[in-house]
C-alpha cells in the first residue's frame, strides 16, 4: 500500500484520503509528522485509519505521539408543540482511538462540547439551532515496547480504529415539540516522531580524520621531545 494513502472503512464503504508529511528540527534531534484527515464523519460511526511507522534506517526513535484533532458540528430543527421554545440543543461527542499494537495503553480519547447560543422559536414554527466546538488530545510514547512497536521498514503500517460516538439533547421549555437534525465530526490524526538521525557519511569521515590528525599531532610532538 501506498504510504501516502489511508484505507477508511464507514459503513461498508471505501473511502481514501491524503496522509500529508513534514519535517522539522529540533535541536540535535528531527521530528517527522504524518497526517490523515478523515474529513466529515456521522457521529456514531467508525472507520479505520492507517498510518506509517517510522522508519528505522533513519535513525534512532526517541519518542512517539499520536495526537487527534476534530470539529464537532451540529445543525438540529426544531418546531415546538406546545408554546414557544427558548433553549438550545447541546452535542456531547467523544471520539476514541484504538491501537492495537500498543498492547500496554492502546486508547486515546477526545470529548468535545458543542452547545450553541439559546434562541427563541415560536410555538408551531421551525428554527434551527446550530454550533460547533473543537479540541485536540495526545498521547505520548517513549517505552521500549512502544517505540519497537512503531518503528519498522519504509513503507510499514499500523492501524488506528476511529469511533465517534455521542448524542445530542434539547435543553430548554417547553421540550415537546419536533427534532431533526445531523451531527458531524471532521477528524484529523496525526504519527508523531522524534528521533536522533543517522550520522551523515561525510560527518563520520571527518570525526575519524581529525581523530587521526590529533594522534599523529601527538605522536610527532613526542618525536621532537
Amino acid at each position: 500500500m501506498n504510504v501516502c494513502q489511508k484505507l477508511g472503512i464507514v459503513s461498508g464503504s471505501l473511502s481514501f484520503a491524503v496522509v500529508s508529511q513534514c519535517f522539522s528540527v529540533q535541536a540535535a534531534t528531527l521530528t517527522q509528522t504524518y497526517t490523515v484527515d478523515m474529513g466529515s464523519q456521522p457521529l456514531n460511526s467508525s472507520m479505520n485509519v492507517v498510518l506509517p511507522k517510522f522508519n528505522s534506517l533513519l535513525g534512532t526513535l526517541l519518542k512517539a505521539y499520536v495526537t487527534v484533532r476534530s470539529t464537532v458540528n451540529n445543525s438540529v430543527s426544531i418546531t415546538p408543540l406546545t408554546g414557544d421554545f427558548t433553549g438550545t440543543a447541546a452535542t456531547n461527542a467523544s471520539i476514541a482511538v484504538n491501537i492495537p499494537l500498543l498492547k500496554v495503553d492502546p486508547n486515546l480519547t477526545l470529548n468535545v462540547l458543542a452547545s450553541p447560543p439559546e434562541m427563541k422559536i415560536a410555538s408551531g414554527g421551525t428554527g434551527s439551532v446550530s454550533g460547533s466546538a473543537s479540541g485536540v488530545v495526545s498521547k505520548s510514547y517513549d517505552s521500549q515496547q512502544s517505540l519497537s512497536a512503531l518503528s519498522g521498514c519504509d513503507g510499514d503500517t499500523f492501524i488506528a480504529g476511529l469511533m465517534t460516538t455521542g448524542f445530542t439533547q434539547i435543553l430548554g421549555s417547553p421540550v415537546r415539540g419536533s427534532f431533526g437534525g445531523k451531527v458531524v465530526a471532521n477528524t484529523m490524526v496525526s504519527a508523531i516522531y522524534e528521533y536522533e538521525p543517522v550520522p551523515e557519511p561525510m560527518t563520520a569521515v571527518g570525526t575519524f580524520v581529525a581523530a587521526g590528525m590529533g594522534l599523529w599531532w601527538k605522536k610527532r610532538g613526542g618525536k621532537k621531545g
